[in-house]
């Protein structure tokens, strides 16, 4: 991720905010996002003939609106696991007497041993502090009995300094104003008590000499100097600035780049937190930054509104990335983006980067997300196929379905899908296989609602179809399917036309004789099902399919079992005479080429042949689409 971008994001930024100090943009929101209470300690001071007197007067409580710049005025930054916050505001998140005994250890001790004028004041109001320490932790502790869950976990607590008469919170005052600077900029080429810093050498953002160059001033911790990451520290922390070289004034556009694209270009895609840096075409021109940054923030805060409404939730989960490849489709390629998928320690701000695409342009989006889903929606066998609350629904693509057959390889398929990387079918359909199994089982022992196999069988020929669109799977494109079988139809209680046109229409899924064969006998057996339920209102042949794992030779004896239990059952077997003819084609004839599928591919053409089985009759029997529960 070039953070030359997330610097002019940064720089921009800066710009239209001209009227706050450097240490404005080291101030963070306790709680982005949200409107929340913080809880204010009142302390008077009183100056009389060069003596400080000071009171602790009350617990006042304000309400922080989660679109206003308020929270500046309360000085808050977050600090280390081990040193606390930087300012004496803080988060109520834990047990209210660790909380101020942090206060009064730590926080204090910032203040009151610093060399200013201020430190006289904080020296006064710490004294009083201790001394109402147990007023205080009452107040508190009266403040929370009535509050919500909700609430309790978003509160933070300040100081309100009442000086002859004026109202002074903690950014009022230069002492920590001072201290949130230190902290903001000594981060930057301090690590653990090492400085990596030096004069007059290459920034690697500019690309120019700089006065003053920090090394510990990346936007993102994607490693700490001392420990394996994704940037190496030569094994010399001091050396560092080498490695990531960051005058002082990128440094703080790099802060507030980072500011920006947290609080604004970041979401979540099927569970994963990722965040988008722009990058406009013209990389100088700031009206292009301006309308790109605005777009993707708006399209996030949509997104996120979305998400609250369960019938929105999947259209949420895309919907950024539809925002990005129409406005490529309506203005071209004016921009890219670098999309990082990522988890973070909250407590260090480590970044675990778990994916990372570079300069992904809107064209690609638009494939991946609108016009290649469009063709594949377009197929009438996902028409109408799922019923969700007694309404007959289209099943249509999203990534959700990837999700669903590859839950632990996600990301890595992601990656494969953006790239144009291929898949290995192999590997492609022992996730589909698993998925039937995993649902199979869970049939047969759970009483709790499953997705039914037809179901899944659905999406599986969705993904398929969406693949070998992109090219990520290879189709056996020259296979044409040649129906020769005639038969009598009034006689046939199979639908052969029907099988015929099904095998055309759905040549990127039944490319090969072998597999319309496999096919076929995955329809015979579900007739043979039909059959014993008609007779035994029950399945039992469904015993001898080893739940789904099938090989060439299992198949072999399926097929010959399930011939033998249809003639006891039938007497008049010719009905079915035409599906035995088109078995015999292109299943007997081709048993050789089975060795050319995977075992798991074999199975999943058998079993999309039983749960598609009965749309290939020409009697009535009933409904047979599938329910989401």
């Amino acid at each position: 991720m070039q953070d030359r971008a997330i610097a002019r994001i940064g720089q921009w930024q800066l710009e239209l905010n001209r009227d706050l100090s450097p240490v404005d943009l080291y101030i963070e929101n306790m709680y982005p996002g949200k409107d929340y209470l913080m809880l204010l300690l009142v302390f008077e001071v009183v100056c009389l003939d060069g003596e400080m007197t000071c009171f602790f007067d009350k617990l006042d409580i304000e309400k922080i609106k989660k679109n206003s710049n308020d929270y500046r005025k309360y000085a808050y930054r977050k600090g280390s696991a081990r040193g606390g916050d930087v300012t004496l505001t803080t988060k109520l998140s834990d047990s209210i007497h660790k909380k101020v005994q942090n206060i009064r250890d730590v926080q204090f001790k910032k203040l009151v041993s610093a060399k200013h004028r201020d430190a006289r004041l904080f020296e006064c109001i710490e004294a009083t502090f201790i001394k109402n320490e147990s007023t205080i932790k009452g107040e508190i502790q009266e403040f929370l009995t009535n509050r919500s869950k909700e609430e309790i976990t978003s509160l933070g607590i300040s100081f309100l300094v009442i000086k002859d008469g004026e109202r002074l919170y903690l950014n009022d005052f230069e002492l920590v104003r001072g201290v949130l600077l230190d902290s903001g900029s000594e981060k930057k080429y301090e690590h653990n008590g090492t400085l990596s810093r030096t004069e007059k050498s290459i920034c690697s953002v500019t690309g120019k000499v700089e006065e003053d160059i920090y090394g510990f001033a990346g936007p993102f911790k994607y490693s700490s100097p001392d420990k394996p990451g994704f940037i190496s520290g030569f094994f010399n922390k001091k050396m560092f600035w080498r490695n990531y070289p960051v005058s002082s004034k990128e440094a703080l556009a790099l802060e507030y780049g980072k500011k920006f694209i947290k609080q604004n270009l970041t979401g979540y895609f099927y569970g994963y937190e990722y965040l988008f840096v722009p990058h406009p075409i013209i990389a100088t021109g700031t009206t292009e930054l301006e309308k790109v940054v605005q777009l993707l923030k708006d399209a996030f805060v949509t997104a996120r509104n979305k998400k609250s409404s369960n019938e929105e939730r999947a259209i949420a989960e895309e919907y950024v990335q539809r925002v990005i490849a129409k406005a490529g489709e309506e203005n071209g390629n004016f921009f890219n983006v670098d999309m990082l998928f990522y988890s973070e320690d909250k407590t260090t701000e480590a970044i675990s980067i778990k994916m990372m695409l570079e300069e992904v342009l809107p064209s690609r989006f638009s494939k991946l997300f609108i016009e290649v889903p469009g063709i594949v929606n377009k197929n009438p066998l996902f028409r109408n196929a799922i019923v969700v609350k007694k309404v007959e629904q289209d099943l249509r693509f999203s990534f959700r379905i990837i999700k669903d057959f590859f839950e632990d390889k996600f990301l890595e398929i992601v990656q494969n899908i953006f790239v144009g990387k291929s898949i290995s079918k192999v590997f492609l359909f022992e996730q589909i296989v698993s998925v039937i199994h995993k649902n199979y089982n869970k049939s047969h022992t759970q009483d709790k609602w499953t997705e039914p196999t037809g179901w899944t069988v659905l999406k599986a020929i969705m993904l398929i179809n969406y693949l070998q669109e992109l090219g990520i799977i290879e189709n056996s494109i020259n296979y044409i399917y040649m129906d020769t079988i005639v038969y009598d139809k009034k006689s046939s209680r199979f639908n052969l036309d029907g099988f015929n046109q099904f095998v055309k229409d759905n040549g990127c899924f039944l490319d090969s004789d072998i597999k319309v064969g496999v096919f076929a006998v995955g329809v015979l057996v579900r007739f043979l099902f039909d059959i014993q339920h008609a007779n035994l209102n029950n399945t039992p042949f469904e015993n001898k399919l080893r739940g789904y794992k099938l090989n060439p030779e299992l198949l072999m004896q399926v097929y010959t079992e399930a011939l033998d239990k249809i003639q006891k059952y039938q007497k008049s077997f010719y009905v079915y005479g035409d599906l035995r003819d088109v078995i015999s084609q292109y299943f007997i004839t081709k048993k050789q080429d089975m060795c050319l599928l995977s075992n798991n591919e074999l199975s999943f053409y058998f079993v999309a042949g039983i749960e598609m089985g009965r749309r290939f009759k020409n009697e009535k029997e009933g409904n047979s689409q599938i329910v989401e529960k």
